[in-house]
């Protein structure tokens, strides 16, 4: 098999730089080694900027986000037993949409398979070659029978643990850090108790409250590292979520649980994300905490920088944006990591020294919270960039 350009791993970058791709008629094959249900079936992030909204609507995939997204203005923060809110829609002109991953992956497939350009899910033993060339290719197996792709490019958007970043791995800088905080991630059968995503600060852990549909919910609750999922019951669960929301009128009620499981806060940056004829997209050139609901919307920007590269690549024989992708998508990187970052040490508590930083955080939410620039650069932050536009 031929190809301009081979791309490994179906998630978010990956599929989102092979439909931009195939409108622009760049050749490309998006090669998966799990199945097409699981692809579809793991439940990820759900908030979703403006910029990917309009990424997503360019490229043809945005008519059920448009039609099922959950449009919201403003936050609640929860904190000393009362809530105050930030209107981000009103400091910037911009909302958000709740809009689960795996709905925009399903999307993405959808448009996919209606194209001529190959999605090779199940594929086995798969492996990158001479990147440092000008003929690399992509060894796997499937359907029972070796293949070999050979390319331009090869992009790898196949996630943190994937093939692609650790055979560059000698040319890299790598910036990592463990956060203390752990969650017990919850998805249950409950309608939203709020129409606002809601953060607590409460003193014996953070609580967010967000939703994923009219009828689903999305809870999560800071938690020991060491916690086992299986041993928190709903009783448990929806007790804790109680306890860390009083103050609040809402008794929460909770439905069935559809799944639980335990999130590791951390955050990893890779620099750069290129060397050669290999390119990194998404969770496998970087990571973000969840609590500021990044990591989707940075997969997404990085794949349309890079899809941005390749048309002017191929269009009219210019390599100026390839080679400085890592410099303009790093800035955008960095700047959602910082903000990541800063939530995460603004909400959680501290075991060590925990009243002290109890204070520091009552400090700090009262000062982004009342009006003025704090307010607004907030606002700016959480709603994010515009999508990166390049002339063609």
């Amino acid at each position: 098999m031929r190809t301009k350009v081979a791309i490994i791993g179906a998630g978010p970058a990956g599929l989102m730089l092979g439909q931009l791709l195939s409108l622009a008629n760049i050749s490309n094959v998006v090669i998966e080694n799990r199945s097409r249900d699981y692809v579809e079936g793991r439940s990820r992030a759900g908030q979703i900027t403006p910029a990917t909204v309009q990424i997503l609507t360019e490229s043809g995939v945005g008519a059920r986000i448009h039609s099922e997204g959950m449009v919201h203005s403003t936050l609640q923060f929860h904190y000393e037993g009362s809530t105050r809110e930030l209107n981000f829609q009103a400091l910037t002109g911009r909302t958000v949409t709740i809009y689960g991953q795996q709905e925009i992956i399903k999307d993405l497939i959808a448009a996919r398979l209606k194209t001529e350009f190959p999605l090779l899910f199940d594929a086995a033993d798969v492996q990158i070659h001479d990147t440092d060339g000008f003929s690399p290719y992509v060894s796997f197996s499937h359907g029972g029978e070796q293949q070999t792709l050979e390319c331009d490019f090869i992009v790898g958007c196949d996630g943190f643990h994937g093939i692609c970043r650790p055979h560059i791995s000698d040319s890299l800088t790598q910036f990592s850090y463990n956060y203390p905080f752990t969650w017990l991630a919850v998805l249950a059968e409950m309608s939203p108790i709020s129409p606002d995503v809601i953060f607590s600060s409460h003193e014996t852990g953070l609580a967010l409250f967000t939703m994923r549909s009219p009828n689903v919910s999305r809870i999560y609750l800071q938690c020991s590292p060491d916690e086992d999922p299986n041993e928190w019951s709903g009783s448990r669960i929806w007790d804790l979520l109680q306890l860390r929301l009083e103050g609040r009128p809402e008794k929460v009620n909770g439905g069935a649980i559809i799944e639980k499981s335990i999130v590791q806060l951390r955050s990893f940056v890779a620099e750069k994300m290129q060397k050669g004829r290999l390119f990194l997209a998404g969770d496998a050139a970087h990571i973000v905490p969840p609590s500021a609901a990044k990591g989707l919307n940075l997969a997404v920007s990085d794949a349309n920088i890079l899809a941005r590269a390749f048309e002017q690549h191929y269009g009219k024989g210019k390599e100026d944006l390839l080679l400085s992708y890592s410099d303009i998508a790093l800035k955008q990187i960095w700047r959602d990591v910082q903000f990541s970052h800063w939530m995460a040490m603004l909400l959680h508590r501290f075991d060590d020294n925990s009243h002290f930083h109890r204070r520091l955080q009552i400090a700090e939410l009262d000062r982004v919270l009342g009006s003025g620039p704090a307010a607004q650069s907030f606002a700016e932050l959480w709603v994010g960039n515009p999508p990166f536009a390049a002339s063609i």
